[in-house]
């Protein structure tokens, strides 16, 4: 296991690599110029040069590639060059957001997609269980993300006022007091941070959840109705172990290999897919950062997320890979 977890990590090198150069080409490839996205149309011509000068777009591009690649392999994404912060800083500060959003976003269509997909695979073909299942997965499968993100907020912001509107709740003030021990010496006030968290977290991750949940519950009924009519299953079903034994005992963990696979690959792409769910919700995550970043040729910002987004893509396929073998003994890496 220990060789091959290293295995991964030496071929993600190359594609981190390829990550990276793919984003500094394009972004030098689009059009437009970040001094005048940063000084206007009306700057003068002196001015652009002294601006190019000053964020040293002025070098070969090979100069910059290889700058690029080397400060990067040190964990320093350059500052802004539209505000001049640190640019590994900010994406610090965004990237709880991002993550927080779709793991729960992953949670919820865990707790919503196995489920349904379970009870249509053992209910096959019940018209009052089955077919209204599979048609909710159609649903989710069909609703784009925002148009759910503005139902959710229309219904249960809006005239329940049940949810907050906007925000993703004080993320910031609950790492913070992760970070200083206050969550252990006031318990209390941390839980509460929690809480507010997760009430805010409420709808986006249902908006986000629920089109995963649609993939999830259809998987799990296919990986259920292949595992049910093996042969052992009718087996054990022979010996006359307990219906409930049999489904969730010896099926459902031998269907739940595909839909960890499915979920895993999901959520580590709606890292960098939850742009839609940030804006419509304004959490201020990653997907609203780099938006924002490339509609102001903002290089350095553009290429840490990416490079942050593929690192973490890659992290999390390993993580999936890895827990394939606590599933399925009979899964062994070599």
């Amino acid at each position: 296991m220990v060789q091959y977890v290293l295995r991964r990590l030496l071929i993600a090198v190359p594609m981190l690599l390829g990550a990276m150069s793919i984003v500094f080409f394009a972004m030098r490839i689009l059009p437009g110029d970040p001094c005048v996205a940063m000084m206007g149309d009306q700057a003068t011509t002196e001015a652009l040069a002294d601006c190019t000068k000053n964020l040293g777009l002025h070098r070969p591009l090979a100069v910059q590639y290889v700058d690029y690649i080397w400060r990067s392999v040190q964990f320093d994404f350059g500052h802004s060059l539209r505000q001049g912060y640190p640019v590994s800083e900010y994406i610090a500060r965004m990237f709880p957001h991002t993550l927080v959003l779709v793991m729960s976003s992953a949670v919820v269509a865990a707790l919503i997609g196995i489920p349904i997909g379970i009870i249509s695979a053992l209910k096959r073909r019940s018209p009052l269980i089955d077919y209204p299942l599979r048609i909710i997965a159609l649903l989710g499968l069909s609703m784009p993300v925002f148009w759910l993100g503005i139902l959710l907020l229309i219904v249960f912001s809006l005239h329940l006022n049940i949810f907050p509107l906007i925000g993703g709740g004080d993320l910031d003030g609950v790492i913070s007091m992760l970070k200083n021990g206050e969550a252990f010496s006031s318990p209390r006030d941390f839980l509460a941070a929690v809480g507010d968290v997760l009430h805010h977290l409420a709808l986006p991750a249902l908006a986000l959840g629920f089109t995963l949940a649609a993939t999830v519950s259809r998987l799990s009924r296919s990986a259920m109705l292949e595992v049910i009519s093996q042969d052992y299953i009718r087996t054990a079903r022979a010996k006359g172990l307990a219906p409930r034994a049999v489904t969730y005992v010896h099926a459902f963990r031998n269907a739940l290999v595909p839909v960890v696979a499915v979920i895993g690959i999901t959520t580590a792409i709606l890292i960098g897919g939850a742009v839609v769910t940030e804006i419509v919700f304004n959490i201020p995550g990653l997907g609203r950062l780099v938006i924002s970043a490339i509609l102001r040729r903002d290089y350095p910002v553009v290429q840490g997320v990416v490079l942050v987004t593929a690192a973490t893509y890659v992290l999390i396929n390993l993580v999936v890979d890895v827990l394939y073998a606590f599933i399925d003994p009979r899964i062994r890496y070599v």
